[in-house]
């Protein structure tokens, strides 16, 4: 009796001691789990593998508790905590494979799971009935997991996730092999009424939990480095079959690492030609620019179209829009660069820029003529309505004065009869002149009214100021002394000038100021001509 009791003491330090390396197997698991996690949170999955060996190792902690009686309902929930860390791990080969889960497959067999085990822990107390559930239940989970990554893996993972899937396919058989083992050996009393086949659950664990943990992360690297060669792939073919020229150079040694067709086809240059060849040597025109372009990378780490000049093998050059990026290659500095020949697109931009500023000088040329009497070269009667009414209303709202004057060649058409229309068109065009020269405020304007006569719109301007403007402009015409024999007044061409003076506040319209210029105008050509007549004293 006393070698029995020596014998079972052995057997429950023996049975503790494995679950206690299981546990710590299993912690051991998650930690690798938790870092494949963090380095790789873009694939799906990992994070559950990571939550169901936690699950599982928490379980394999608390059964041990079950000699403790303050612990002993986590030990209750020890088995629990182990079904529900492989159902995560299967629902985690599932989201790493990118297939469908049906979420009630998993909640159906951790329900009927946990009903039929605390069955037969509360109501019908059976050790093996409780170990039967529990192995079928791993065994089931298990030959679910073994299926999925062994007919619905990815082709770039097939060989890790075949290795996965025979060490899931053997825990699935020795799970089936306990579970019948439990069936029909007799009833266990206790825990240690098996205590060979309990060492041996506890054993096989080990070595399969850290041979799928190990196949795990083996698909996730496998996955990774399969997917960083097809992203290599694609890049190396982009790299090749483009059609501008692009280059790898060296950032601080500005040699070239690798070259496409594109940039055989613009530089001349074959691959074989430049590699390990300063850049400077065969594509940049200056060092100038080169300083330029690397420069402004160091800075920013990226250049955007930028313009340089660049020369080919035969020592032609052309204009070229360089955009390049530094990226590291086994931790040295490197310039990936995209030069594109744009000399066509410049020559066609600078014909685009001298046909934009030609039309810019027809726009404004047609306009200047819209609004010039093309005979004078003064504003013509248009431009003189607008621009009457605009410093009538401007004048309404400040309240400041607004003169007119209107003047008439005398005797124009005796002029013109005498001497022909040539002759007319030159006296029109020596009056517009003298006219311009002596009106020479900038806010003034001088317009010709139509046939012979002129007006000068003279905001701001009192009436002593619009009269003396006046008199100035009779004199200068006189003193053109252009010879008119049939003038009734005098010898020379002479002008008869009507000027008024206005406070805009107390006219309804501009038409009432010209309407009081041309009658003052009357009245100068009434009164004997070659005078100033003043719309404020008319005594016709």
């Amino acid at each position: 009796m006393s070698r029995s009791l020596k014998g079972g003491v052995f057997i429950k330090l023996d049975i503790l001691t494995l679950a206690f390396i299981l546990s710590l197997t299993l912690v051991t698991q998650v930690i690798a789990l938790f870092l494949q996690y963090r380095v790789n949170k873009t694939y799906s999955g990992i994070g559950c593998w990571l939550l169901g060996s936690s699950l599982m190792a928490l379980g394999f902690i608390f059964m041990p508790l079950l000699t403790v009686k303050s612990l002993e309902m986590l030990a209750r929930i020890a088995n629990p905590l182990v079904i529900l860390g492989h159902i995560f791990l299967y629902i985690g080969i599932l989201q790493f494979l990118n297939k469908k889960l049906n979420q009630w497959i998993p909640i159906s067999i951790f329900l009927v799971f946990t009903l039929s085990y605390y069955n037969y822990m509360y109501f019908n107390n059976d050790i093996s009935a409780r170990t039967v559930v529990v192995q079928a239940t791993i065994a089931i989970i298990s030959f679910m997991i073994s299926y999925q990554l062994f007919f619905k893996n990815d082709r770039l993972i097939s060989c890790s996730a075949n290795f996965t899937a025979t060490v899931f396919l053997v825990y699935g058989c020795f799970s089936t092999l306990r579970t019948f083992l439990a069936i029909m050996l007799p009833p266990m009393r206790s825990y240690s009424d098996q205590a060979a086949t309990l060492i041996v659950g506890f054993i096989v664990p080990i070595i399969i939990s850290a041979l799928w943990t190990f196949g795990l992360i083996i698909m996730v690297n496998q996955r990774l480095n399969n997917e960083n060669q097809v992203e290599k792939e694609k890049l190396q073919l982009v790299f090749n079959t483009s059609p501008d020229a692009e280059l790898i150079t060296q950032l601080n040694e500005g040699l070239f690492v690798d070259v496409n067709s594109g940039f055989s086809v613009l530089t001349g240059y074959t691959r074989a030609e430049v590699i390990g060849t300063a850049t400077l040597k065969i594509i940049w025109h200056n060092i100038a620019d080169q300083k330029s372009f690397t420069t402004k990378l160091n800075d920013q780490g990226i250049c955007v179209n930028e313009e340089f000049l660049f020369q080919r093998k035969d020592g032609s050059q052309f204009v070229g829009m360089i955009s390049g990026r530094i990226i590291a290659i086994n931790t040295v500095p490197h310039i990936i660069s995209v030069i594109r020949d744009i000399t066509e697109r410049k020559l066609a931009e600078q014909q685009i820029q001298k046909l934009v500023q030609q039309l810019e000088i027809e726009k404004n040329t047609a306009q200047l003529n819209s609004i010039t009497d093309s005979l004078t070269g003064l504003a013509n009667r248009r431009y003189f309505d607008e621009a009457l009414r605009t410093e009538f209303y401007r004048m309404k709202r400040s309240g400041s004065t607004l003169s007119l004057i209107m003047l008439d060649v005398d005797y124009f058409k005796n002029f013109n009869d005498r001497y022909g229309h040539l002759a007319g068109d030159e006296c029109l065009r020596l009056v517009g002149t003298t006219l311009r020269t002596i009106v020479g405020r900038a806010p003034d304007i001088v317009a010709r009214y139509g046939g012979e006569e002129f007006v000068v719109i003279l905001p701001e301007t009192d009436k002593n100021g619009a009269k003396s403007l006046g008199e100035r402009i009779r004199k200068a015409v006189e003193e053109l002394a252009i010879p008119h024999a049939a003038s009734d007044i005098a010898e020379c061409v002479t002008v008869s000038l009507g000027v008024v003076t206005v406070y805009t506040n107390r006219l309804a319209s501009p038409e009432k100021v010209v309407s009081l210029a041309d009658e003052a105008l009357y009245c100068a050509k009434k009164g004997g001509r070659n005078q100033i007549a003043v719309a404020t004293a008319i005594r016709c």
